[in-house]
């Protein structure tokens, strides 16, 4: 594969601080810089910036948080914007009806984003925040866009290192995975079985245009139990989810 072209190091390290406090949502100066491995004096100089652009903010003992800029971001009037909003409803009312969180998710530039997601009404709910975007090996609503791009691309974007192997069940030889390609093209969706995680099973279908180009994955998961005691029917949660995508 061709050498990757250099990047800015400083936008580089300032993405990186943005996503280490969406995972540690309160972290000192000096924390970020040896989470980051930086010199203090520059941790510190790019928390002042981003701090007074309002991406960051303070707690009432100085540390860092994701600042309310980065949530007026989130509120813009771009593709995913106006796609969250028309695919809410549908998801609400999927999780009504099926009691179960449900799941949208689009690629765009080889990453998988989460549009939107909504909660369910069961006892039992699996409920995990996104936080990864290159799972499309090992989640239903990713496998649902692999089968779409095909395998190339998949080494493509992950640039031929290996898939994690997530649990004993996860996919991540060209084999197996090539076979679930051709089981989704043959069924019209997939199932994960314990795959992203023990004891979690997934569905997952595709959201298409009318011209048939793919636009997400739509995906509901519930513990692997409620199928085993017949909670969950498959056959007829493919069929809703299918009438929501």
């Amino acid at each position: 594969m061709p050498t990757p072209k250099p990047l800015n190091q400083s936008l580089e390290n300032a993405l990186d601080l943005l996503e280490l406090l969406s995972r540690q949502p309160a972290l000192q100066s000096g924390e970020i810089a040896r989470a980051l491995d930086l010199k203090p004096s520059t941790a510190n100089n790019m928390v002042r910036t981003l701090y007074r652009r309002g991406y960051l903010t303070q707690d009432e003992i100085g540390r860092y948080q994701l600042g309310p800029q980065c949530f007026f971001l989130n509120q813009g009037r771009g593709l995913l914007a106006s796609l969250r909003q028309l695919a809410l409803p549908e998801l609400l009312d999927l999780s009504r009806q099926s009691g179960d969180n449900a799941f949208l998710g689009r690629e765009m530039d080889g990453r998988l984003y989460m549009i939107a997601h909504t909660e369910g009404t069961n006892v039992i709910r699996v409920s995990e925040p996104q936080r990864w975007q290159n799972q499309f090996h090992c989640c239903a609503a990713g496998k649902v866009i692999l089968a779409d791009k095909g395998l190339a691309w998949l080494r493509q974007v992950t640039r031929g290192e290996p898939l994690e192997k997530r649990t004993p069940q996860t996919l991540t030889t060209d084999e197996e995975l090539q076979g679930e390609i051709d089981r989704i093209h043959r069924t019209g969706h997939v199932r994960c079985i314990n795959e992203g995680m023990d004891g979690i099973h997934a569905i997952g279908v595709p959201v298409r245009r009318s011209n048939g180009e793919l636009v997400a994955g739509l995906s509901q998961s519930f513990p692997t139990f409620f199928v085993e005691q017949g909670k969950v029917d498959i056959e007829a949660r493919t069929a809703l989810l299918h009438d929501h995508a």
